[in-house]
């Protein structure tokens, strides 16, 4: 309780940090900026809850942060609300009503949820719902992170789950090696096949950790969660070995890149494929998602910062 405490001051205070900025930008109102920060901090505590064994979230309680953000910014739409309950749904209905035997497995209906889980992010079924004052899509992303982590921790139980919020020597080990190897391979293939290129845009110390700590949350944690703690935990005991499954987790995550322009990118394909081995490996041997999530945030963290091509 008092890790997952610290976990959610640390993330409040941090984007508490950053939030002037945007309300200078935007000129928000301060009842539109409360209504905003109360509803990222709802989804904070809708991410950290499951981590924690003594406490559960009612799904029923899954749209409070949306309530929060509409209250404040007067932005509520019926449309809206509905959406989030349409995502969340099939999880719960699926799961429900065909509960999983065989837990240590993947399964049909792990099968479902995985193709409805992709279909809403490439779709982007929760884009637009955070409107004011400029799409705040990342509220999405800790939704989906929030109800898949509830689910594979409370009623779809996935053993080796590593959905804990534990930063040990191990964990940084696990991920700082990981993150070597992999850029030792990336940067001479990326250069060779011309997806990357040396172009820094560095706006110093506390915007590049700020970058950084948006990654983590709003983009590594759910890629982790969804392609190693769940998908390759799960393939690796259908297949009889870890080592096939963070094969195949690391085939799936570099396909689902394929659809960046230019489609068919085959390029980053390849490459976020050899980054999903390296991530499927921090996790193993980190022991928890943290190892890879930190892993994930740094390689994008860098490239956005320093690797982009430019035009």
């Amino acid at each position: 309780m008092k890790r997952a405490s610290r976990v959610i001051a640390f993330f409040a205070v941090a984007f508490a940090a950053i939030a002037p900025g945007y309300i200078s930008r935007y000129h928000i109102p301060v009842h539109s900026a409360l209504g905003i920060y109360l509803c990222f901090l709802l989804m904070l505590v809708m991410v950290v809850a499951p981590a924690i064994k003594s406490i559960r979230l009612l799904p029923l309680l899954w749209p409070l942060p949306y309530l929060a953000y509409a209250a404040g910014t007067g932005d509520f739409k019926w449309l809206a609300l509905a959406r989030l309950i349409a995502v969340a749904a099939p999880l719960l209905l699926i799961y429900g009503f065909f509960p999983v035997r065989d837990l240590k497995r993947f399964t049909w209906q792990d099968l479902l949820i995985a193709i409805w889980l992709i279909t809403a992010v490439l779709s982007n079924q929760l884009k637009g719902i955070w409107a004011i004052p400029a799409n705040l899509d990342f509220m999405g992303r800790l939704y989906l992170i929030g109800i898949a982590s509830w689910t594979w921790t409370t009623m779809r139980r996935v053993p080796n789950l590593g959905y804990e919020f534990v930063f040990s020597l191990k964990t940084f080990q696990a991920a700082g090696v990981n993150f070597g190897l992999f850029a030792s391979i990336a940067l001479p293939s990326g250069l060779a096949l011309h997806f990357i290129d040396w172009n820094p845009r560095w706006h110093g110390l506390g915007a590049f950790c700020a970058d950084y700590l948006g990654i983590f949350l709003f983009i590594a944690l759910l890629e982790e969660m969804f392609f190693r703690g769940f998908f390759q935990t799960l393939i690796s005991e259908n297949l009889g070995s870890a080592m096939k499954g963070q094969i195949l987790a690391a085939c799936l995550f570099g396909l689902f890149h394929i659809l960046h322009a230019p489609f068919p990118n085959w390029r980053y394909v390849l490459l976020a494929t050899v980054a999903g081995w390296f991530y499927g490996s921090a996790f193993r041997q980190g022991g928890n998602l943290m190892a890879s999530a930190i892993t994930h945030a740094m390689v994008d963290t860098l490239w956005r910062t320093l690797l982009t091509k430019s035009g």
